[in-house]
C-alpha cells in the first residue's frame, strides 16, 4: 500500500535532522523543501507516491538526495550543479527552484535512482577503525588476514595505504596518494604496532564495480555535495583500491564469515571488520553472526587468534562505537566513540 503524505513528509523532515547534525547544511535544506512538496502534493509527491513501505526503514530520502546529486554530478541537471559545491556551484540562486528543475528534467533516472539502495562507503571511518587494527597487530604480534563486511566498493579494505592526520598524532603520514584527518581526542592508539596485512577479502550484498564509471559516478551522489572534502577523499580512495584490484564478493554476510572462518592459517590474525552494518541486518541474522563469533572464537589460539572489530551505533544510544572482541579469551573492549564519519575519534582505550 503506498505510503500518506504524511510519512514521507515526515520521513525526509528526520533526514533533514540528520543532515544539519552530520554538517550539511544544504543537503538538510534540500530535504526540508522536499518535504514541505510532498504536503502540497507537488512534484516529488508525484515522484514518491507510488513507494510501498517504510520510507524511513527504506532509506527513501537518502535514495532521492543521492538520485539528486548523481544527476548534478553527470551534468544532466545544469541548474542544480550550480547551486552544489560538489560541482563548482554555490550560492547565488534558490535552491527549491534548482531541484524542481532537476526532477521536471530528468523524472526517469531520479525515479531510477529509487531502486538503488544508499551506499556511502565512508572511508573517513578508516580513521576509526585505524586503531583498533593497530591494537589487533600489537596484541598479536602477527600478520594481520583482513575480512570486511558490507564493504561496499572495499575502501575501508584498504585502510593500510592511506596516511593519516589525528589531532597531533600521526600514522604513514610521509604516505603519497590519500590523508586521512580527524579531530583527535584523548591519547593516541598504538601507533609504533608494526603492522603486515597477510591477505584482504570482503563481501557485500550488492557490491560496487569500481570498473564501471557508472558505478563510481552513483557512489560519489551519496556524499552530501556540501562535503567536498569528503567527495575528494572517496575519489582519492577509489582511484587506490583500482590500483589495488580490490575485489567485493556478492555474498550474505553471516554465510560468507563462516565459509572464510572455517579455514584459519596459523601465523596469522583473523580480523572481521564492519562499520555501520549491523543495524542493515535483521535480528535473527544479527544473533546468528554473534553466535558464529563466538563459537569460533572458542576455537583460537595464541597463534591462531580472531577479532572482531566493530563501528556500529549504540543500540541505547545516538553514540557511534568502536569495540574489539579478541579470542582467544573473548575480552570484549571498548576502543573508541566518534563522529559517524570520522570527523572527530575520541580514544578511550
Amino acid at each position: 500500500m503506498p505510503c500518506a503524505p504524511e510519512a514521507l513528509a515526515a520521513a525526509f523532515s528526520r533526514q533533514a535532522s540528520h543532515c544539519a547534525a552530520l554538517g550539511s547544511s544544504l543537503w538538510a535544506e534540500a530535504a526540508t523543501l522536499i518535504a514541505e512538496d510532498i504536503l502540497r502534493a507537488g512534484a516529488f509527491f508525484r515522484i514518491l507516491e507510488d513507494w510501498e513501505g517504510d520510507p524511513a526503514q527504506d532509506n527513501l530520502p537518502l535514495r532521492l538526495l543521492g538520485g539528486l546529486h548523481y544527476v548534478a554530478l553527470a551534468g544532466l541537471a545544469p541548474d542544480l550543479a550550480a547551486r552544489l559545491p560538489s560541482t563548482g556551484g554555490g550560492p547565488g540562486m534558490d535552491l527549491a527552484p534548482a531541484l524542481l528543475a532537476a526532477i521536471a528534467a530528468k523524472p526517469d533516472e531520479i525515479r531510477g535512482a529509487l531502486a538503488h539502495p544508499p551506499q556511502t562507503n565512508e572511508v573517513g571511518r578508516s580513521a576509526v577503525l585505524l586503531g583498533g587494527f593497530l591494537e589487533v597487530a600489537a596484541l598479536s604480534g602477527l600478520p594481520l588476514r583482513l575480512l570486511e563486511l558490507g564493504a561496499s566498493a572495499g575502501l575501508n579494505l584498504c585502510w593500510d595505504r592511506y596516511a593519516y592526520r589525528l589531532g597531533a598524532f600521526g600514522w604513514q603520514q610521509d604516505r603519497e596518494g590519500l590523508t586521512l584527518q580527524a579531530d583527535w581526542r584523548g591519547p593516541p592508539p598504538r601507533l609504533d604496532a608494526l603492522v603486515a596485512v597477510a591477505s584482504r577479502a570482503a563481501c557485500d550484498r550488492r557490491p560496487i564495480d569500481l570498473a564501471d564509471p557508472e558505478a563510481r559516478l552513483r557512489l560519489q551522489g551519496y556524499v552530501w555535495p556540501d562535503q567536498v572534502e569528503r567527495l575528494a577523499a572517496l575519489r582519492g580512495a577509489m582511484a587506490i583500491a583500482r590500483e589495488m584490484g580490490v575485489h567485493v564478493e556478492r555474498a550474505d554476510a553471516v554465510d560468507w564469515t563462516g565459509h572464510r572462518l572455517a579455514r584459519r592459517t596459523t601465523g596469522e590474525a583473523t580480523v572481521v571488520y564492519h562499520s555501520v552494518v549491523l543495524q542493515y541486518l535483521d535480528r535473527p541474522a544479527r544473533q546468528r553472526f554473534v553466535e558464529l563469533l563466538e563459537a569460533l572464537g572458542r576455537q583460537a589460539t595464541k597463534d591462531r587468534p580472531l577479532a572482531w572489530l566493530a563501528f556500529e551505533l549504540n543500540s541505547g544510544s545516538e553514540i557511534f562505537e568502536l569495540s574489539l572482541t579478541y579470542w582467544p579469551g573473548g575480552e570484549q573492549r571498548r576502543l573508541a566513540v566518534a563522529q559517524a564519519h570520522g570527523r572527530w575519534v575520541e580514544w578511550l582505550s
